[in-house]
């Protein structure tokens, strides 16, 4: 049969890898697979550790390069079946002390070593003859093709036994009829695609009632789900995430569209040029980060490599002494914004700046201060050098990227898969100092922002030297003001840095904002106005979550009273202007006029039900959703309405339509978004109350 692989995955019970394949028709296939790992240690205790496993596994010595010295060791070679592969590791690692052995290969994807052993990749146009798979293109190819695969969009919401289920806008009611209906409505179609918003979640219990029903589940080609990992709360950057288990759909690919950031931003053609670069299946790609791919990525460029890759990564920090410290713990480099309007302002940024200079550098954990070149690539202020003589492995991934995303921009209609790469090549810098990263080093991300402060403030000096005046800057990009030109003082800054450099945008004006604790500015807070007409928002309440209604509209509202300013002057005359319509606004509001579902606030939670002790808003509204048997995970977000009355914030989900709103918080939230906006100019919260008053 020839086809393109749409998923890929392990089945631990029966020891195979099963592939789906979409040809004329939509076939499974499966295949023995009995992976490998490596164990190294003293010569003395691997051979302890032959007479502790005796026949129980297959063990076999080798040698190995491994990451990430990339030096050859000799080791134990133990394969074992896939469902006790993970069990044979931690009993070695525990027969071991926890330190004794190392051992390495252990945590790949069972489905992306067999995909990389076979020579495939997900979406690869295959022909499967018996336990043979030939591929019939090539990973690197631009102009590949992809087979056309048929979508339906499907939602549900379920309340004790009671199921509305939505499949292309067909809509299916009462409980087990409603799940065998919308079954039987996804089977007639037959979908390849199936898309949810939050399905995640809903899946999970449709399965649940169809195990309590004995009914078979059958939104996939074959019955069940098959889910890896089960749900979770984490912190990322601060913030408290909730994950659900995701729900794979057999022999379908299900995305749910609130679960997945590449999907959302890339669509599927940018899902599926990831997914055939990273080996992660497209069901399963839709619900990592863009990190993960690039981690996949370096895994798989490792095993091409032949370099086997440690399991549990135990390559601490270097000691420095505290001067040096200082000097290197640095990031990239900011200008402070000059606070205030501005008028005819160019932003110039540099394309992939940091992925540019791991390549440009050979920055790699297995080039860092290699011993075969001292004269190599020497950072500027550090004493860190890497190799001039072999390419690391991390760059070699990134370079390919950079050329693939370079390539696409050359070719109308690859806009997805651009921005797909974009998001990838982001975070491939953010993971070279990830403490999980297995070809990550923190003396890697050091030297990447000590090029990049070096590179900016050249951009910056050559600006100064082209009658430009620096206005902002952050690490990749600076806003400029000036008599310059723009075109020649570009070509410039990339004939001196090496790194790709272009005008991002053109504004006719641009505010940037302060801090509201001290009149410094701040560093991704402003608002301008493009020179196409489009507005440039960051930092304010407009581009965040958690905003309601009303306030976007208030923001709106003051925005575009301000579009067609052309001085200070003018600016501050339209900006009472629009205060005044604002306050009509919330003058309306303050009679009840408006819709409730304009009032509602989204709240990520940090803690789950009962984990809040103090009388708060969060307190508040998970004990009156857990009296109402709705229980919230630390991560997910909860919808509600600041009300009048004893009851003072209503959850959205127990709205009657009888409720009012405060509107008196709601026109203090107004104020607040006006003052984010107006700070620079004197206009305080309580002045903007003043004028609401007036």
């Amino acid at each position: 049969m020839d086809g393109w692989i749409i998923d890929a995955y392990a089945d631990a019970v029966r020891n195979t890898i099963v592939l789906w394949i979409k040809g004329q028709d939509v076939r499974k296939f499966e295949f023995t697979y009995i992976p490998h790992f490596y164990v190294h240690g003293s010569s003395t205790d691997l051979e302890v550790l032959k007479k502790e496993l005796g026949d129980a596994l297959s063990i076999s010595e080798a040698k190995v390069r491994a990451a990430p010295s990339m030096h050859e060791m000799k080791v134990l070679r133990i394969s074992a079946p896939i469902g006790v592969f993970r069990e044979a590791a931690e009993r070695i690692y525990a027969i071991g002390a926890h330190g004794r052995y190392l051992l390495f290969d252990v945590d790949m994807p069972f489905e992306h070593r067999f995909m990389l052993e076979r020579g495939i990749f997900p979406l690869a146009h295959v022909s499967v003859n018996g336990n043979s798979i030939e591929c019939l293109d090539a990973q690197g190819e631009l102009d590949y093709d992809v087979p056309e695969l048929t979508t339906v969009e499907m939602d549900a919401y379920v309340n004790g036994n009671e199921i509305e289920a939505q499949v292309d806008g067909e809509t299916f009611s009462c409980g087990a009829d409603a799940l065998m209906q919308a079954m039987a409505a996804v089977r007639q179609r037959d979908p390849d695609v199936v898309i949810t918003r939050g399905g995640d979640r809903f899946m999970h219990t449709l399965f649940s009632m169809s195990t309590k029903l004995k009914l078979p589940f059958l939104f996939g080609r074959e019955e069940g789900l098959h889910t890896p990992y089960a749900s979770r709360s984490y912190s990322s950057y601060g913030r408290v995430v909730y994950r659900h288990s995701p729900a794979f759909l057999n022999g379908r690919v299900h995305i749910d569209a609130d679960n997945s950031f590449m999907y959302s931003e890339a669509g599927m053609d940018g899902l599926f040029e990831v997914s055939r670069l990273s080996y992660f299946p497209p069901q399963q790609l839709s619900r990592v980060s863009p990190g993960t791919a690039i981690s996949s990525m370096e895994n798989a460029e490792a095993y091409v490599r032949g370099i086997a890759v440690p399991w549990k990564k135990n390559r601490p920090e270097a000691f420095k002494k505290a001067a040096a410290l200082i000097e290197a713990d640095r990031g990239g480099l900011i200008y402070n914004p000059r606070v205030g309007f501005f008028t005819d302002v160019l932003c110039f940024d540099f394309s992939s700046m940091y992925p540019s200079i791991m390549h440009r550098y050979n920055i790699s954990v297995d080039t860092l201060n290699c011993s075969c070149c001292s004269d190599g690539h020497t950072v500027p202020g550090l004493d860190y050098h890497f190799c001039s003589k072999r390419t690391g492995l991390v760059p070699s991934v990134v370079s390919r990227l950079i050329d693939r995303r370079r390539r696409y921009r050359q070719r109308p209609g690859y806009e997805m898969r651009r921005t797909a790469l974009k998001w990838v090549l982001v975070t491939s810098f953010g993971y070279t100092g990830y403490k999980n990263a297995r070809f990550g080093s923190i003396e890697c991300h050091e030297a990447i922002n000590a090029y990049g402060r070096e590179i900016l403030l050249l951009a910056s000096r050559i600006a100064e030297e082209m009658k430009f005046s620096v206005l902002h800057g952050i690490v990749d990009s600076l806003w400029l003001q000036g008599e310059g030109d723009a075109e020649a003082y570009a070509l410039e800054v990339e004939r001196r840095t090496g790194i790709p450099f272009e005008l991002d945008s053109r504004y006719r004006w641009i505010v940037f904002l302060n801090n509201k604790g001290n009149a410094a500015g701040s560093l991704n807070r402003y608002y301008g106005l493009l020179e196409d007409g489009n507005w440039k928002l960051r930092g304010i309440e407009l581009r965040r979550s958690d905003t309601p209604e009303i306030v976007r509209y208030a923001q709106l509202l003051l925005l575009e009273h301000l579009r067609f300013s052309t001085t200070i002057s003018d600016f501050m005359e339209r900006a009472m202007e629009g205060l005044r319509h604002v306050k009509w606004l919330v003058s309306n509001m303050s009679l009840g006029s408006y819709p409730i579902e304009k009032m509602i606030i989204t709240h990520r939670v940090s803690k789950g039900t009962g984990g809040y002790k103090g009388n708060n808003v969060q307190h508040r509204l998970l004990s009156l959703l857990d009296v109402n048997g709705v229980r919230i995970n630390a991560g997910e977000a909860i919808e509600y309405v600041l009300t009048e009355g004893e009851q003072r914030e209503m959850p959205a989900c127990m709205l009657k339509g009888n409720e009012r709103y405060d509107a008196r918080r709601y026109r203090r939230l107004i104020a607040r978004a006006m003052e984010t906006m107006l700070l620079p100019f004197g206009f305080t919260e309580e002045r903007i109350m003043d004028i609401f008053r007036s």
